[in-house]
C-alpha cells in the first residue's frame, strides 16, 4: 500500500521535497529581516532619545546661566522686566527638570534642585546678589551632577543598546544553525527516499547480469516512475532466466542430436574417400573431400558446444596436486600435429614445478589457449607458453604472434559468441567459445582471464590464478 505522503510522481516528488527544503529558508529569511527590522527600531528610538536627552542637558546647562545672569542683574537694577525675565527662566528650567527626572534615577539630586529653584522664586525679588550668591553656586553645582547623569544614562542606554544587537546576533545565529540542519535533514531524507529504491534497481540489475540470476523479491517502494521500472525488472529477468533455460535445452539437446548424425556423416566419407563402395573420379573425390573438411569443422564445433555445456553445469572444481611438465606436454602432445601444419612449434618456461588446481579445468584452460594461438599465430613462429608465480599467484601465458587485439575489443571477447575481426589460418572457422571458455574455467578456478601487452609477441592472453605452496 503506497504511504499517504508518499507522492504518485517522481517529478511531484521531488518538487516537493524542493518545497519542504525551502521552507526552513525562507523561516530563516523572514526571521532575519524581522530581527534587522527590531534592531533598526531600537537604534532609531535609542538615537532619538539621546539626542533629546543631550539637548535638554545643554539646554538647562544654558538655562542656569541665564538665571544667574537674570538675578544678579535684577539684584542690581531691579526692574520689572528683568524680574518677568528671571521668573520665566526658572519656570522654564522648573519644566525641564521635571522631564529630565522623569528618566533619571536620581531622585534626592532632582529635589534637592527642585528646592533651590523654589528658593530662588521665592527670595530674589527681595535677597540681594550677596545672600543669593550661595543658592546660584549650589543651583549651578546640581546642574552639573544632573548633566554628568544625563550622560552616565546615556552611556547605560548605550550599553543596553549594545547587549540587544549581540542578543539579537546570537538568537539569529542559532535560529540559522537550526533551520541549516533541519533544511539538511529535509535533504537527506529526500535523498533517502530517492536513493533507496534507486539502490534496489542496481541491486536488480547486478543480479540480471550474475550467472546466478539471485533476483531480490522485496518491491520497490518509491515514486510510481521506479516502482514500475522495478516491475519491468523484474519481468525482464523473468524472462532472462526462461530464455537461459531454453538456451541450456538446446545446448545439451542440439549437441548430443548432433552426435548420431555426424558420426553417420564421418563414417559415410570415411568409406567414399577410402573406395570400398567403388571407385570415384576426381570431381567426386573433390566432392567427398569438401564433405569431409565440413564434418570435421562440424564435430569441432559440436564438440565446444558439448565442452561449454558442460563447464556451465560443473558447479565446484575439484583441486589437487599434479606435475606441471606431464599436465603442459600431454596437451602439447595432442595439439602436436596442428602445429607442425602450421610449422609452429612451442617455447616453454614452466618455472612451477607442481600446480595446485583442477586438472580437467587447467587442461581446457590451455587446450583452448594453444588452439587460439594456433589458429591466429603466424606460420613458423613460435607459441610462447610459460608458467610462473607471481605474488600469491601463478601466471599462464600464451602469446602468439599475428594481427594485434585492439584495446576497445579486449574485454568483449571473453564474452560467449564473441569473435575478433582477426582472420583464422586454419580451416575451422571459429564459434567465438573458446575465450569464453578460458575466462569461465579461470573464474571457477578464483581467478580471471586478460589480454595483456608483452614485448616479445604481438597477442597475450594471460590467466591468474591463485597459488598454493606445498
Amino acid at each position: 500500500m503506497r504511504s499517504p505522503i508518499q507522492p504518485a510522481s517522481l517529478r511531484q516528488f521531488i518538487l516537493l521535497s524542493f518545497f519542504l527544503a525551502l521552507i526552513p529558508l525562507a523561516v530563516l529569511l523572514w526571521q532575519s529581516n524581522s530581527a534587522l527590522s527590531d534592531v533598526s527600531r531600537f537604534a532609531v528610538a535609542e538615537a532619538e532619545s539621546s539626542v533629546d536627552s543631550v539637548k535638554r542637558a545643554e539646554n538647562m546647562q544654558n538655562l542656569v546661566i541665564d538665571i544667574e545672569r537674570a538675578v544678579r542683574q535684577f539684584g542690581i537694577l531691579r526692574t520689572d522686566s528683568l524680574s518677568r525675565l528671571a521668573t520665566t527662566h526658572l519656570m522654564n528650567y522648573q519644566q525641564m527638570l521635571q522631564q529630565v527626572c522623569l528618566d533619571l534615577d536620581a531622585p534626592l539630586l532632582c529635589q534637592a534642585q527642585a528646592a533651590q529653584v523654589t528658593t530662588l522664586l521665592q527670595n530674589f525679588l527681595h535677597a540681594s546678589n550677596e545672600e543669593l550668591s550661595p543658592t546660584l553656586l549650589t543651583l549651578r553645582q546640581q546642574q552639573q551632577q544632573l548633566t554628568e547623569q544625563i550622560w552616565q544614562r546615556l552611556e547605560q542606554r548605550l550599553q543596553t543598546q549594545q547587549n540587544f544587537v549581540v542578543d539579537a546576533q546570537n538568537q539569529l545565529a542559532w535560529q540559522s544553525v537550526t533551520l541549516v540542519v533541519l533544511t539538511l535533514l529535509l535533504v537527506l531524507w529526500a535523498q533517502a527516499r530517492i536513493a533507496s529504491p534507486i539502490k534496489q534497481l542496481d541491486t536488480m540489475i547486478r543480479s540480471i547480469g550474475q550467472a546466478s540470476h539471485h533476483f531480490p523479491h522485496e518491491q520497490v517502494v518509491g515514486p510510481r516512475e521506479l516502482t514500475e521500472l522495478g516491475e519491468q525488472l523484474r519481468w525482464l529477468a523473468s524472462r532472462l532466466q526462461q530464455l537461459e533455460a531454453l538456451r541450456l535445452i538446446l545446448l545439451r539437446h542440439a549437441s548430443h542430436e548432433l552426435k548420431t548424425p555426424l558420426s553417420s556423416i564421418r563414417e559415410g566419407c570415411a568409406l567414399l574417400s577410402e573406395q570400398l563402395v567403388g571407385p570415384l573420379n576426381a570431381q567426386q573425390m573433390e566432392v567427398v573431400t569438401l564433405l569431409n573438411g565440413s564434418a570435421d569443422r562440424l564435430s569441432q564445433l559440436t564438440e565446444q558446444l558439448l565442452d561449454y555445456n558442460r563447464l556451465l553445469q560443473q558447479a565446484k572444481p575439484e583441486f589437487s596436486w599434479h606435475d606441471s611438465t606431464q599436465l603442459l606436454d600431454s596437451c602439447f602432445a595432442d595439439h602436436a600435429l596442428s602445429l607442425q601444419q602450421r610449422q609452429q612449434f612451442i617455447q616453454l618456461d614452466c618455472q612451477l614445478p607442481r600446480i595446485y588446481t583442477d586438472a580437467m579445468l587447467f587442461r581446457r584452460i590451455l587446450d583452448n589457449l594453444i588452439n587460439n594461438a594456433q589458429a591466429y599465430g603466424g606460420e613458423g613462429s613460435p607459441v610462447w607458453v610459460i608458467l610462473r608465480p607471481h605474488e600469491k599467484f601463478m601466471l599462464l601465458d600464451v602469446a602468439n604472434n599475428g594481427t594485434p587485439i585492439p584495446a576497445e575489443l579486449r574485454a568483449k571477447l571473453f564474452e560467449p559468441f564473441q569473435r575478433g575481426k582477426a582472420p583464422r589460418f586454419d580451416a575451422v572457422q571459429g564459434s567465438g567459445l573458446g575465450l569464453s571458455i578460458v575466462s569461465d574455467c579461470a573464474r571457477l578456478l578464483g581467478g580471471m582471464a586478460e589480454i595483456v601487452d608483452v614485448n616479445y609477441a604481438d597477442v597475450c592472453i594471460r590467466v591468474r590464478l591463485p597459488m598454493v605452496e606445498e
